[in-house]
């Protein structure tokens, strides 16, 4: 399965988090959130800030990608929360 970032959507910092759309085959879009928490303790970020968060996030790319489309099918109204279980230590 592909799984990328819409094209459309740049990844942002809003309220602590990476708010980003995940695009799968192509077709179907969904809007994830990973926490600063995730992004300090799993992926390096040196710090809080919307730089270091995003610095963090496009470094790890491709594993927060990899979780978005393991969450693929379940139910969802909204965002879907990434989160540290979601992340092999």
């Amino acid at each position: 399965m592909t799984t990328e970032l819409a094209r459309e959507v740049r990844p942002a910092v809003l309220d602590g988090a990476v708010r980003f759309t995940a695009r799968f085959e192509g077709r179907k879009s969904q809007e994830f959130e990973i926490s600063a928490d995730v992004l300090r303790e799993h992926f390096g970020a040196s710090d809080a800030s919307a730089d270091a968060l995003l610095a963090a996030f496009h470094r790890g790319r491709h594993e927060i990608l990899t979780a978005a489309a393991e969450t693929l099918g379940t139910p969802t109204s909204g965002i879907v929360q990434l989160g540290t279980g979601d992340f092999r230590a």
